[in-house]
């Protein structure tokens, strides 16, 4: 004998559901329809509901994530037509470092960033990340967040010479220049090579010229 759950759901075969606002683009209210019950488990009246075809069903997984809190205290789920936009709620851009997002947190439904240049998460890594800040990428080999460290950058040749171009003209101009002292031939050709490097007229050097005179240079 047909109950009178089994005439809900032969109306409502999806169970979950979300009422459409005016406008058209978001829900106003999403509902559990099989236990006539809405997000706080207050009682709805099945009775006074739109057809099901004029509502947008929600899988069990997005009627759980419309559950969590957000930390803007806003629930918009966004929706064209019936079909829920950024279904999984929680996602992360693909840069590295990357940003993450509660798309159904916003005060009106967002538009962007676009679906395409997002990867889902999930609402604890989302989680986590608001309350232990730290930079992170989205590992594609394990469909996870992952801590990002910056690679570490090795400075051209061409870059180490002119750093070290500037720090030794600093060194000779304090111990030469301004005492009206001579320049020694150790500093002048230091320069020159430095400076051949730095410049591009010299493209066969794979390493800085030595520093003359190191001991003096370490405590100037």
């Amino acid at each position: 004998m047909a109950t009178a759950l089994d005439a809900i759901k032969s109306t409502y075969p999806a169970q979950y559901y979300g009422v459409v606002a005016s406008g058209g683009t978001s829900l106003s209210a999403v509902y559990d329809v099989w236990t006539a019950t809405d997000l706080r488990g207050a009682t709805i009246n099945v009775l006074g509901l739109v057809a099901a075809s004029a509502m947008a069903p929600l899988t069990d997984a997005q009627w759980t994530l419309a559950q969590v809190a957000s930390v803007s205290g806003l629930l918009t789920v966004p929706v064209s037509g019936l079909v829920v936009q950024y279904p999984d709620r929680f996602y992360c851009d693909k840069n590295a470092p990357c940003a993450v997002y509660d798309m159904w947190a916003f005060s009106s439904p967002p538009s962007v960033p676009a679906i395409g240049d997002l990867y889902a998460i999930t609402a604890s890594e989302y989680a986590d990340r608001q309350t232990n800040y730290r930079e992170q990428y989205y590992d594609t080999a394990t469909g996870k967040l992952a801590d990002y460290v910056a690679p570490v950058v090795v400075a051209t040749l061409t870059e180490q010479a002119t750093a070290a171009l500037s720090t030794a003209r600093t060194y000779v101009s304090n111990n030469y220049t301004m005492l009206n002292e001579t320049t020694p031939d150790a500093w002048v050709t230091y320069l020159k090579g430095l400076m051949a490097i730095a410049n591009g007229t010299d493209t066969t050097s794979t390493a800085l010229p030595g520093v003359p005179m190191a001991s003096n240079t370490a405590s100037a």
